[in-house]
């Protein structure tokens, strides 16, 4: 297996101005190094990725066939953005025979927080719709929906982070224990780091599908039909 390594990195999972959607690049030689970006916190973002991957193509950041893994976030999240944006890696899957490393987004950032607080309970915690908040933890491979006012708080200290934080934070009991994590999200390059070290352990998957927590209600756009992209 190959030391030196490019990553594309995409994540399409943000519905809100908390958090943006990005898609990246990372070249992995002596370290893993950020060799390009496009990140947005505009909506249909996700929609736009083949256009700013043509650009890193265009510009010289990226050979479309020397991409040795693929890094993605399939949710929890945007119902709108995990399907554009897994829809377009599995496109590159397939055209390009790349490697796939699937992650949630606590999956992402949770080796990270835990450095700083480590064997602490952390939380990372999505917005959802009609008043519900994801929370996935680092104890447990899964992700669940609560509503606000419905959420289990633990009896020991949590670490909180994700996108939702700034919404749920006023809404925390006073008798809970917690503490916010100095990082949020993961960024591009904790993202490449995390899906090179299942790459290794042979933690690859052909089977991409979003994280849906709630089943998605599709429903016509407001105000007619959405603009192509730009």
């Amino acid at each position: 297996m190959k030391n030196d390594k490019t990553i594309l990195v995409i994540n399409g999972a943000s519905a809100s101005e908390q958090a943006p959607n990005f898609i990246s690049v990372v070249v992995k030689d002596q370290i893993y190094r950020l060799e390009c970006e496009k990140k947005s916190f505009e909506r249909g973002a996700p929609e736009r990725f083949p256009i700013y991957f043509n650009e890193f193509v265009r510009n010289g950041y990226l050979v479309a066939n020397k991409i040795d893994l693929i890094s993605i976030i399939i949710g929890p999240g945007s119902f709108t953005g995990l399907r554009a944006s897994i829809a377009f890696s599995l496109g590159l899957q397939t055209g390009l025979h790349c490697p796939v490393v699937p992650l949630r987004r606590g999956e992402a950032i949770f080796p990270y927080i835990e450095k700083d607080y480590s064997g602490k309970l952390v939380w990372h915690m999505t917005l959802a719709r009609r008043n519900r908040v994801f929370i996935e933890t680092n104890q447990k491979s899964e992700v669940k929906a609560f509503d606000f006012v419905d959420i289990p708080w633990p009896e020991e200290e949590v670490i909180l982070s994700g996108e939702a934080f700034p919404i749920i934070e006023p809404l925390i009991p006073t008798k809970v224990n917690w503490r916010k994590s100095s990082i949020n999200e993961a960024d591009a390059v904790m993202m490449a780091k995390i899906a090179d070290h299942y790459d290794q352990g042979d933690k690859v998957t052909n089977k991409l599908y979003p994280l849906y927590i709630d089943p998605p209600k599709a429903s016509l756009p407001a105000g007619g039909l959405r603009k192509a992209p730009k």
